[in-house]
């Protein structure tokens, strides 16, 4: 029997943060003259900020960046079976490499919030 690997369900925030990144993916997708970095800083500094104020923001962030790095995953596999045009090759590509920029921001994030939760106060 064949088993299927599931993602753990998201939140109604972590969802919507998983929307704003969906967003910037596509319109950095779609304009080939953007660069990533300051395509991606707006959204992944209010998504942290969001992320500060919840008891669980470090392990919402992990969530959302396994989410969008299994995105890349599919939509890698899924360019590699079809054929494209150059143009829908770049795009593609360009979406993939938004996911995975995110991806890493949000682990990186989530790494700085939970070293930051477990610094004793003094």
């Amino acid at each position: 029997m064949e088993r299927i690997m599931t993602l753990p369900r998201l939140t109604g925030l972590e969802y919507y943060w998983f929307g704003k990144s969906q967003s910037i993916v596509s319109v950095y997708a779609h304009h080939r003259h953007m660069e990533i970095d300051p395509a991606i800083a707006d959204v992944v500094l209010t998504i942290k900020n969001d992320a500060k104020s919840c008891y669980t923001g470090p392990q919402s962030l992990r969530r959302l960046a396994e989410r969008l790095d299994n995105e890349a995953a599919d939509a890698t596999f899924m360019e590699a079976l079809s054929v494209l045009d150059d143009g829908k090759h770049v795009e593609a590509s360009r979406r993939v490499e938004a996911m995975r920029c995110l991806s890493s921001r949000f682990l990186a994030s989530a790494d700085e919030l939970q070293a930051a939760k477990e610094r004793p106060l003094i």
